[in-house]
């Protein structure tokens, strides 16, 4: 009776979303514009246009190429240069890790939670003020 009733209550919900013009969907981004790097990085620059990207890694070397919307780098001694888009944001926990950024119109938010990193952009990138 009582999932009866949470089916009936379902349905009426979204059919009154409907009604009013809403859509009831998820806000996460899909799996698609997420970029989960976790393995061995390649010799070859990683396309990237228009997603987020998450390396969990140690000491590996990753060349990240177009324009990222993020980048969540967790873990150690990695060294990762990466295009953004505008208003991109960086987020590096773990230490010894060194990002070096491309981005020319403006800098991007960085949170540096980790120790002895070093996050800055790539010779010629400077955005302008």
């Amino acid at each position: 009776m009582i999932a009866v009733e949470r089916h009936s209550m379902t349905r009426m919900i979204f059919g009154i979303a409907a009604l009013l013009g809403f859509s009831i969907a998820p806000c996460a981004p899909s799996q698609a514009e997420i970029l989960i790097l976790q393995t061995a990085a390649e010799r070859q620059p990683i396309a990237c246009e228009d997603r987020d990207v998450v390396i969990r890694a140690d000491d590996q070397r990753y060349t990240i190429s177009g324009k990222c919307r993020s980048l969540i780098l967790e873990g150690d001694r990695n060294i990762v240069s990466i295009g953004l888009a505008s208003g991109a944001t960086l987020t590096v926990s773990g230490s010894q890790n060194q990002v070096y950024w491309t981005e020319r119109s403006q800098a991007p938010s960085v949170v540096d939670a980790g120790s002895g990193n070093r996050i800055e952009p790539l010779d010629g990138a400077r955005p302008r003020r």
